[in-house]
Protein backbone atom coordinates (compact mmCIF):
# COMPACT_ATOMS: atom_id res chain seq x y z
CA UNK A 1 0.00 0.00 0.00
CA UNK A 2 2.65 2.44 0.45
CA UNK A 3 4.40 1.69 -2.42
CA UNK A 4 1.56 2.28 -4.22
CA UNK A 5 0.82 5.60 -2.71
CA UNK A 6 4.37 6.82 -3.21
CA UNK A 7 3.93 5.80 -7.19
CA UNK A 8 0.36 7.47 -6.84
CA UNK A 9 2.10 11.10 -5.47
CA UNK A 10 4.96 10.47 -8.08
CA UNK A 11 2.05 11.01 -10.91
CA UNK A 12 0.54 13.25 -8.94
CA UNK A 13 3.03 15.92 -7.98
CA UNK A 14 4.29 17.36 -11.31
CA UNK A 15 5.56 20.91 -9.66
CA UNK A 16 6.81 22.45 -6.47
CA UNK A 17 7.39 26.15 -5.88
CA UNK A 18 9.88 27.41 -3.45
CA UNK A 19 8.67 30.87 -1.99
CA UNK A 20 11.89 32.72 -0.33
CA UNK A 21 12.60 36.39 -0.04
CA UNK A 22 15.81 35.70 -1.76
CA UNK A 23 17.44 34.20 -4.81
CA UNK A 24 20.66 33.32 -2.86
CA UNK A 25 21.29 31.73 0.99
CA UNK A 26 21.33 34.42 3.01
CA UNK A 27 21.07 32.25 6.30
CA UNK A 28 20.26 28.89 7.71
CA UNK A 29 15.99 29.33 6.35
CA UNK A 30 17.36 30.60 2.86
CA UNK A 31 19.76 27.83 3.06
CA UNK A 32 17.01 25.14 4.03
CA UNK A 33 15.17 26.74 1.31
CA UNK A 34 17.60 26.61 -1.53
CA UNK A 35 18.94 23.28 -0.62
CA UNK A 36 15.50 21.71 -0.83
CA UNK A 37 14.88 23.11 -4.14
CA UNK A 38 17.67 21.27 -5.20
CA UNK A 39 17.08 17.83 -3.60
CA UNK A 40 13.72 17.79 -5.15
CA UNK A 41 14.73 18.85 -8.06
CA UNK A 42 17.21 15.84 -8.34
CA UNK A 43 14.32 13.91 -7.21
CA UNK A 44 13.21 14.46 -10.71
CA UNK A 45 10.37 17.26 -9.79
CA UNK A 46 9.92 19.93 -11.58
CA UNK A 47 11.07 22.83 -9.17
CA UNK A 48 10.34 26.92 -9.61
CA UNK A 49 11.99 29.32 -6.88
CA UNK A 50 10.01 32.51 -6.92
CA UNK A 51 11.82 35.19 -5.06
CA UNK A 52 12.49 38.45 -5.02
CA UNK A 53 15.89 39.64 -3.89
CA UNK A 54 19.03 38.31 -6.41
CA UNK A 55 21.47 37.43 -7.35
CA UNK A 56 20.23 34.01 -8.22
CA UNK A 57 22.11 30.83 -6.68
CA UNK A 58 24.45 29.45 -9.32
CA UNK A 59 23.73 26.41 -8.48
CA UNK A 60 19.92 26.38 -8.66
CA UNK A 61 20.72 27.15 -12.44
CA UNK A 62 23.26 24.63 -13.39
CA UNK A 63 20.74 22.14 -11.79
CA UNK A 64 17.86 23.54 -14.22
CA UNK A 65 15.41 24.67 -11.62
CA UNK A 66 13.46 27.58 -12.96
CA UNK A 67 13.95 30.92 -11.01
CA UNK A 68 11.56 33.66 -11.12
CA UNK A 69 13.32 36.68 -9.36
CA UNK A 70 12.08 40.48 -9.13
CA UNK A 71 15.29 41.49 -8.46
CA UNK A 72 14.04 44.05 -6.45
CA UNK A 73 15.81 45.14 -2.90
CA UNK A 74 14.58 44.00 0.10
CA UNK A 75 12.84 46.80 2.34
CA UNK A 76 15.00 47.32 4.59
CA UNK A 77 17.43 48.26 1.90
CA UNK A 78 14.91 50.17 -0.30
CA UNK A 79 16.45 53.88 -0.29
CA UNK A 80 12.74 55.21 -1.26
CA UNK A 81 11.36 54.50 2.49
CA UNK A 82 7.91 55.79 1.46
CA UNK A 83 8.16 52.95 -1.71
CA UNK A 84 9.65 49.98 0.84
CA UNK A 85 6.67 51.40 3.67
CA UNK A 86 4.31 50.16 0.64
CA UNK A 87 6.09 47.21 -0.27
CA UNK A 88 6.39 45.27 2.50
CA UNK A 89 2.48 45.67 3.52
CA UNK A 90 1.40 45.24 0.06
CA UNK A 91 3.95 44.22 -2.80
CA UNK A 92 1.70 44.51 -6.15
CA UNK A 93 4.78 43.44 -8.82
CA UNK A 94 5.14 40.10 -6.62
CA UNK A 95 1.52 39.75 -6.65
CA UNK A 96 1.04 40.14 -10.18
CA UNK A 97 4.04 37.79 -11.04
CA UNK A 98 3.54 35.38 -9.12
CA UNK A 99 -0.50 35.43 -10.06
CA UNK A 100 0.79 34.88 -13.77
CA UNK A 101 3.14 32.53 -12.84
CA UNK A 102 0.11 30.54 -10.99
CA UNK A 103 -1.87 30.88 -13.86
CA UNK A 104 -0.02 28.77 -15.63
CA UNK A 105 0.28 25.40 -13.52
CA UNK A 106 -2.46 22.63 -12.43
CA UNK A 107 -3.35 23.55 -9.04
CA UNK A 108 -4.27 19.65 -8.38
CA UNK A 109 -0.72 18.47 -9.55
CA UNK A 110 1.40 21.73 -8.04
CA UNK A 111 2.45 22.21 -4.42
CA UNK A 112 3.44 25.85 -3.22
CA UNK A 113 5.69 26.07 -0.56
CA UNK A 114 6.74 29.02 1.26
CA UNK A 115 9.88 29.91 3.28
CA UNK A 116 9.92 33.32 3.96
CA UNK A 117 7.99 36.59 2.19
CA UNK A 118 8.27 39.30 5.09
CA UNK A 119 11.56 40.89 3.45
CA UNK A 120 10.62 41.34 -0.26
CA UNK A 121 7.60 39.87 -1.08
CA UNK A 122 4.70 40.67 1.28
CA UNK A 123 1.80 38.38 1.98
CA UNK A 124 0.61 39.29 -1.53
CA UNK A 125 2.53 36.33 -2.64
CA UNK A 126 0.27 34.34 0.05
CA UNK A 127 -3.51 36.08 -1.14
CA UNK A 128 -2.21 35.09 -5.16
CA UNK A 129 -2.42 31.34 -3.90
CA UNK A 130 -5.40 31.15 -1.99
CA UNK A 131 -7.30 33.31 -4.92
CA UNK A 132 -5.65 30.55 -7.40
CA UNK A 133 -7.17 27.41 -5.32
CA UNK A 134 -3.49 26.03 -5.02
CA UNK A 135 -2.31 24.11 -2.02
CA UNK A 136 0.24 25.14 -0.06
CA UNK A 137 2.82 24.12 2.68
CA UNK A 138 4.72 27.28 5.55
CA UNK A 139 7.31 26.36 7.29
CA UNK A 140 7.73 28.24 10.14
CA UNK A 141 11.41 29.25 10.13
CA UNK A 142 10.41 32.30 12.25
CA UNK A 143 7.68 33.42 14.60
CA UNK A 144 5.70 36.03 11.93
CA UNK A 145 2.48 34.21 12.03
CA UNK A 146 2.28 35.82 15.55
CA UNK A 147 4.26 38.23 16.63
CA UNK A 148 4.57 41.19 14.52
CA UNK A 149 8.82 41.47 15.04
CA UNK A 150 8.87 37.47 14.09
CA UNK A 151 10.53 36.89 17.17
CA UNK A 152 8.80 37.49 20.57
CA UNK A 153 11.60 39.76 21.47
CA UNK A 154 11.85 42.57 23.36
CA UNK A 155 14.74 44.51 21.79
CA UNK A 156 14.65 47.63 23.50
CA UNK A 157 15.18 45.55 26.97
CA UNK A 158 16.70 42.66 25.19
CA UNK A 159 15.02 39.58 26.57
CA UNK A 160 11.56 37.34 25.59
CA UNK A 161 8.47 39.44 25.07
CA UNK A 162 5.45 37.42 26.90
CA UNK A 163 2.84 39.91 25.95
CA UNK A 164 0.00 38.80 23.86
CA UNK A 165 0.58 39.44 19.95
CA UNK A 166 -1.28 42.18 18.54
CA UNK A 167 -2.95 43.06 22.11
CA UNK A 168 -3.33 46.69 23.69
CA UNK A 169 -0.14 45.77 25.44
CA UNK A 170 1.48 44.57 22.34
CA UNK A 171 0.34 47.78 20.50
CA UNK A 172 1.48 50.61 22.62
CA UNK A 173 5.20 48.53 23.66
CA UNK A 174 7.89 50.06 22.02
CA UNK A 175 9.94 46.35 21.28
CA UNK A 176 11.09 47.29 17.84
CA UNK A 177 15.07 47.51 17.17
CA UNK A 178 14.95 50.73 15.38
CA UNK A 179 11.79 52.52 16.47
CA UNK A 180 8.33 53.07 17.92
CA UNK A 181 6.91 53.91 14.06
CA UNK A 182 8.71 50.77 12.70
CA UNK A 183 6.81 48.93 15.63
CA UNK A 184 3.22 50.88 14.63
CA UNK A 185 4.48 49.81 10.78
CA UNK A 186 4.88 45.95 11.58
CA UNK A 187 1.79 45.20 13.32
CA UNK A 188 0.07 47.23 10.04
CA UNK A 189 1.71 44.39 8.08
CA UNK A 190 0.76 41.51 10.60
CA UNK A 191 -2.78 42.64 10.91
CA UNK A 192 -2.60 42.39 7.02
CA UNK A 193 -1.06 39.51 6.63
CA UNK A 194 -3.18 37.43 9.28
CA UNK A 195 -5.86 38.34 7.50
CA UNK A 196 -5.11 36.70 4.47
CA UNK A 197 -3.46 34.06 6.56
CA UNK A 198 -6.92 32.99 7.80
CA UNK A 199 -8.71 32.94 4.82
CA UNK A 200 -6.59 30.98 3.18
CA UNK A 201 -8.08 27.25 2.76
CA UNK A 202 -5.67 24.89 1.20
CA UNK A 203 -2.42 25.15 4.01
CA UNK A 204 -0.26 22.79 6.12
CA UNK A 205 2.17 24.56 8.64
CA UNK A 206 5.40 23.15 9.46
CA UNK A 207 7.21 23.42 12.93
CA UNK A 208 10.60 22.51 13.08
CA UNK A 209 11.02 22.17 16.90
CA UNK A 210 9.11 21.14 19.91
CA UNK A 211 9.36 24.70 20.60
CA UNK A 212 7.82 25.94 17.33
CA UNK A 213 5.30 23.05 17.88
CA UNK A 214 4.05 24.33 21.17
CA UNK A 215 4.08 27.70 20.35
CA UNK A 216 1.71 27.35 17.15
CA UNK A 217 -0.38 24.80 19.30
CA UNK A 218 -0.85 27.76 22.03
CA UNK A 219 -2.23 30.26 19.50
CA UNK A 220 -5.40 30.47 17.83
CA UNK A 221 -4.01 28.85 14.78
CA UNK A 222 -4.21 25.33 15.51
CA UNK A 223 -7.76 25.66 15.17
CA UNK A 224 -7.66 27.03 11.39
CA UNK A 225 -4.37 25.53 10.46
CA UNK A 226 -2.62 21.87 10.63
CA UNK A 227 0.38 21.55 11.68
CA UNK A 228 3.18 19.02 11.02
CA UNK A 229 6.84 18.78 13.41
CA UNK A 230 9.52 17.96 10.31
CA UNK A 231 13.35 18.59 11.22
CA UNK A 232 15.02 20.32 9.43
CA UNK A 233 18.00 19.19 7.64
CA UNK A 234 21.64 20.59 8.14
CA UNK A 235 24.37 20.91 6.19
CA UNK A 236 27.05 18.54 7.02
CA UNK A 237 26.65 14.99 6.77
CA UNK A 238 27.59 12.48 9.98
CA UNK A 239 30.89 10.86 9.55
CA UNK A 240 33.36 9.21 11.49
CA UNK A 241 35.66 11.62 10.69
CA UNK A 242 35.02 13.93 13.85
CA UNK A 243 36.87 16.79 15.44
CA UNK A 244 40.05 16.66 17.53
CA UNK A 245 38.44 18.88 20.39
CA UNK A 246 40.91 17.68 22.41
CA UNK A 247 43.52 19.29 20.75
CA UNK A 248 41.38 22.73 20.68
CA UNK A 249 41.50 25.56 22.94
CA UNK A 250 38.94 27.73 20.38
CA UNK A 251 35.44 28.22 21.63
CA UNK A 252 33.75 29.50 18.55
CA UNK A 253 30.53 31.45 17.77
CA UNK A 254 28.07 31.84 14.88
CA UNK A 255 25.66 33.96 14.22
CA UNK A 256 24.36 37.50 12.68
CA UNK A 257 26.47 39.62 14.79
CA UNK A 258 23.76 41.59 16.70
CA UNK A 259 22.65 41.82 20.27
CA UNK A 260 19.65 39.50 20.10
CA UNK A 261 22.10 36.99 19.30
CA UNK A 262 23.62 37.17 22.40
CA UNK A 263 27.51 38.00 20.75
CA UNK A 264 28.01 40.67 24.20
CA UNK A 265 27.58 37.41 26.48
CA UNK A 266 29.99 35.21 24.47
CA UNK A 267 32.93 38.13 24.21
CA UNK A 268 32.44 39.01 27.45
CA UNK A 269 32.49 35.30 29.33
CA UNK A 270 35.66 34.37 27.01
CA UNK A 271 37.71 37.33 28.07
CA UNK A 272 36.49 37.45 31.50
CA UNK A 273 38.05 33.93 31.42
CA UNK A 274 40.78 33.98 29.80
CA UNK A 275 40.74 31.96 27.37
CA UNK A 276 40.43 32.02 23.96
CA UNK A 277 37.01 32.63 21.52
CA UNK A 278 36.79 32.77 17.37
CA UNK A 279 33.60 34.75 16.13
CA UNK A 280 32.06 33.75 12.82
CA UNK A 281 29.60 36.12 11.17
CA UNK A 282 28.52 39.63 9.73
CA UNK A 283 26.57 42.36 11.37
CA UNK A 284 26.48 45.49 12.34
CA UNK A 285 28.48 44.91 15.78
CA UNK A 286 31.11 43.76 13.45
CA UNK A 287 33.63 46.55 13.89
CA UNK A 288 33.35 47.73 17.79
CA UNK A 289 32.89 44.61 18.83
CA UNK A 290 36.17 43.74 17.04
CA UNK A 291 38.08 46.88 18.64
CA UNK A 292 36.24 46.09 22.08
CA UNK A 293 37.69 42.83 22.37
CA UNK A 294 41.09 42.47 20.85
CA UNK A 295 41.63 39.24 22.23
CA UNK A 296 38.82 37.61 20.28
CA UNK A 297 38.92 36.51 16.64
CA UNK A 298 36.55 38.08 14.25
CA UNK A 299 36.62 35.83 11.20
CA UNK A 300 33.44 37.75 9.56
CA UNK A 301 31.33 35.77 6.89
CA UNK A 302 32.73 32.47 6.35
CA UNK A 303 31.51 29.78 4.12
CA UNK A 304 32.22 26.38 2.76
CA UNK A 305 35.68 25.19 3.04
CA UNK A 306 36.47 28.17 5.12
CA UNK A 307 34.29 27.23 7.71
CA UNK A 308 35.03 23.87 7.80
CA UNK A 309 38.72 25.00 8.76
CA UNK A 310 37.04 27.23 11.55
CA UNK A 311 35.41 23.73 12.85
CA UNK A 312 38.53 21.77 13.01
CA UNK A 313 39.60 24.60 15.41
CA UNK A 314 37.12 24.35 17.99
CA UNK A 315 36.78 23.25 21.47
CA UNK A 316 33.51 23.31 22.03
CA UNK A 317 30.17 25.91 20.41
CA UNK A 318 28.53 28.65 22.44
CA UNK A 319 25.05 29.54 21.19
CA UNK A 320 24.31 32.84 23.25
CA UNK A 321 20.85 33.80 21.20
CA UNK A 322 18.50 35.52 23.60
CA UNK A 323 15.56 34.79 22.27
CA UNK A 324 13.72 31.31 21.35
CA UNK A 325 14.97 30.44 17.88
CA UNK A 326 12.71 28.21 16.17
CA UNK A 327 15.43 25.81 15.70
CA UNK A 328 19.46 26.48 16.12
CA UNK A 329 20.31 25.21 12.95
CA UNK A 330 23.97 25.47 14.05
CA UNK A 331 23.75 23.77 17.26
CA UNK A 332 22.89 20.48 14.81
CA UNK A 333 25.75 21.18 12.30
CA UNK A 334 28.21 21.32 15.56
CA UNK A 335 27.12 18.17 16.62
CA UNK A 336 27.49 16.15 13.10
CA UNK A 337 31.15 17.35 13.74
CA UNK A 338 31.17 15.90 17.44
CA UNK A 339 31.22 19.35 18.67
CA UNK A 340 29.74 19.78 22.05
CA UNK A 341 27.81 22.82 22.53
CA UNK A 342 26.94 25.21 25.51
CA UNK A 343 23.51 26.72 25.10
CA UNK A 344 20.48 28.95 26.54
CA UNK A 345 17.43 26.97 28.42
CA UNK A 346 15.28 29.45 26.44
CA UNK A 347 15.92 28.65 23.15
CA UNK A 348 15.17 25.71 20.86
CA UNK A 349 18.54 24.73 20.37
CA UNK A 350 18.31 23.39 24.20
CA UNK A 351 15.85 20.64 22.62
CA UNK A 352 19.14 18.97 21.12
CA UNK A 353 21.54 19.30 24.16
CA UNK A 354 21.59 16.63 27.09
CA UNK A 355 22.87 18.40 30.29
CA UNK A 356 26.41 16.78 31.27
CA UNK A 357 26.39 14.27 28.05
CA UNK A 358 26.51 16.14 25.29
CA UNK A 359 26.71 20.00 26.29
CA UNK A 360 25.77 22.05 28.92
CA UNK A 361 22.41 24.15 29.06
CA UNK A 362 22.68 27.63 30.84
CA UNK A 363 20.12 30.68 31.77
CA UNK A 364 19.34 32.84 29.02
CA UNK A 365 20.86 36.02 28.98
CA UNK A 366 22.88 35.56 32.43
CA UNK A 367 26.57 36.02 31.86
CA UNK A 368 27.48 34.30 35.13
CA UNK A 369 25.48 31.11 33.97
CA UNK A 370 27.08 30.84 31.11
CA UNK A 371 30.57 31.42 33.08
CA UNK A 372 29.55 28.83 35.41
CA UNK A 373 28.64 26.35 31.98
CA UNK A 374 31.76 26.80 30.28
CA UNK A 375 34.12 26.10 33.35
CA UNK A 376 32.61 23.10 33.88
CA UNK A 377 32.72 22.12 30.57
CA UNK A 378 36.68 23.04 31.31
CA UNK A 379 36.55 20.11 34.19
CA UNK A 380 34.46 17.66 32.00
CA UNK A 381 36.21 14.90 29.88
CA UNK A 382 35.24 16.15 26.29
CA UNK A 383 36.15 12.93 24.86
CA UNK A 384 33.17 11.15 26.50
CA UNK A 385 30.85 14.38 25.77
CA UNK A 386 32.37 13.70 22.48
CA UNK A 387 31.41 10.04 22.32
CA UNK A 388 27.95 10.75 23.88
CA UNK A 389 27.07 12.84 20.59
CA UNK A 390 28.54 9.60 18.68
CA UNK A 391 26.13 7.60 20.33
CA UNK A 392 23.08 9.29 20.31
CA UNK A 393 23.60 11.33 17.00
CA UNK A 394 22.46 9.63 13.61
CA UNK A 395 23.18 10.63 10.09
CA UNK A 396 19.43 9.94 9.39
CA UNK A 397 17.66 12.46 11.84
CA UNK A 398 19.40 15.11 9.99
CA UNK A 399 20.17 13.94 6.75
CA UNK A 400 18.67 16.14 3.58
CA UNK A 401 17.55 12.82 2.48
CA UNK A 402 15.47 11.98 5.19
CA UNK A 403 14.12 15.77 5.09
CA UNK A 404 12.89 15.15 1.41
CA UNK A 405 11.37 11.81 2.27
CA UNK A 406 9.28 13.44 5.24
CA UNK A 407 8.33 16.41 3.24
CA UNK A 408 6.95 14.24 0.11
CA UNK A 409 5.27 12.55 2.37
CA UNK A 410 3.25 15.78 3.67
CA UNK A 411 2.86 16.83 0.23
CA UNK A 412 1.13 13.09 -0.12
CA UNK A 413 -1.34 13.74 2.38
CA UNK A 414 -2.30 17.04 0.81
CA UNK A 415 -2.88 16.20 -2.61
CA UNK A 416 -4.26 12.86 -2.28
Amino acid sequence: IRRQRQMCIRDRLGTVVIVNDYAYVNGGAGWVALSTAKALKKKGYRVILFSGVGPIDVGLVELGIEVVCLGISDILHEKNRLYAFCQGLWNKKAYNLFLNLLSALNNKETIIHFHSWSKSLSPSVLYATNKMGFHSVLTLHDFFLYCPNGGFFNYQKQKICSLNPLSLSCLVCNCDARSYSQKVWRCIRQFIQNRVVRKMNNLTCISISDLSSRIFNESDWHEKVSNIRINNPIETKFTTEYVSIEKNETYLFIARLSLEKGLDLFCDAISQLGLKGCVLGDGYLLESYRQKYPTIEFAGWVSGEDKKYYYQSAKAFIFTSRWYETFGLVVAEMKSYGIPCIVPDRCAASEQIEEGKTGYIFESGNLESLKECICKYEQTDIIKLQNNILDISTSQKYSMEEHIKVLLNVYEGILL
